[in-house]
């Protein structure tokens, strides 16, 4: 990864989420419903739809039948141009003079983290948009699109602004995934915003009005280490009793103004729950021997966007450098 400097600017496009939208927009799904007793059937246009109806029926329940997942796409080439004109609508917004799509390659470095519960593993039976594969084709073949390589395209984005930011140069990360707000340098969401901005810092965590947390910089990646991320299935409570959300995370870091005082508050937190070492059964089915710092460091490595390849925030170094311990 790297760039001539050369280049002005430039602007790195998530290849992944152009991908699913466009495939998963080019399709209607419907489900079939079999009765399993008479094998008549009935299509619905979702399962809140079907269980809709089937409170109005007085002698069924749902386990009479099956339920089976129809997938009806558009020709390939309608999802193709959607793809391109998507492309060159990021391009042109982000007033960038390049742009280099970015792809997920082989291997993920996070599917080896000895979780208690798999990485992304909710998204195992995820029905995928029919023309998923044909259009990752269509962006390598097209565009020459970058492919990550043990860690994801997200890490990939990151590297990109970060390197950017190093060097005063604006490359810009375009990417709807929240995880980017964490990173330092250009961002480009073009779902919210009309064109890149600026992220460095600290930054910022409250509670938007949708009651959710919303924020930026290096906050967003002390929020996420305290939170986890429900889409990636990652919990840092699911081992505790403790519940620990949105709200008690902006009451706890928003006010506060220091990387050291959130990284300490950060600790106290793996601390009240985790107070004693202990054994925990991974994923895997490997019996892992932790404390709270090594948990913590866990969550932090399932959080943490990388700046360049192999990147690592090492917990110990970081809370001994501040002097919180």
């Amino acid at each position: 990864m790297g760039i001539s400097v050369s280049v002005t600017s430039l602007v790195v496009i998530d290849g992944d989420i152009i991908g699913y939208k466009c495939a998963a927009a080019s399709e209607q799904r419907t489900i079939q419903v079999v009765h399993k007793q008479s094998q008549r059937t009935k299509q619905f246009k979702t399962r809140t739809e079907f269980k809709s109806w089937l409170k109005e029926q007085d002698k069924w329940e749902e386990l009479d039948f099956e339920i089976e997942d129809v997938q009806t796409p558009e020709p390939i080439e309608n999802c193709l141009h959607s793809v391109k004109r998507m492309i060159e609508n990021i391009h042109t917004a982000s007033g960038c003079k390049e742009f280099k799509v970015v792809v997920q390659g082989e291997g993920n470095f996070r599917d080896n983290l000895l979780l208690p519960t798999r990485y992304k593993s909710n998204r195992d039976d995820m029905l995928k948009p029919v023309h998923l594969q044909e259009t990752k084709q269509y962006l390598q073949g097209k565009y020459n699109a970058e492919l990550s390589v043990n860690r994801e395209s997200d890490d990939v984005l990151a590297s990109y602004a970060w390197e950017g930011y190093t060097n005063k140069q604006r490359i810009v990360a375009a990417t709807v995934d929240k995880d980017a707000k964490q990173q330092m340098g250009w961002l480009f969401n073009w779902d919210k915003m009309t064109e890149p901005t600026f992220i460095k810092g600290l930054g910022e965590l409250f509670i938007n009005n949708k009651g959710k947390a919303e924020g930026f910089g290096r906050k967003w990646l002390v929020y996420q280490a305290a939170v986890g991320d429900s889409s990636d299935c990652y919990k840092p409570t699911e081992l505790t009793k403790f519940k620990y959300g949105d709200k008690a995370a902006v009451k706890d870091f928003g006010e506060l103004k220091t990387d050291k005082e959130c990284w300490q508050k950060l600790a106290a937190l793996y601390q009240t729950w985790y107070p004693e070492s202990f054994t925990y059964a991974a994923w895997n089915g490997a019996e892992v021997e932790a404390d709270w710092m090594s948990m913590m460091q866990l969550y932090v490595d399932a959080a943490h966007m990388q700046r360049f390849e192999n990147d690592r925030v090492i917990v110990k170094n970081v809370l001994t450098k501040m002097e919180i311990i």
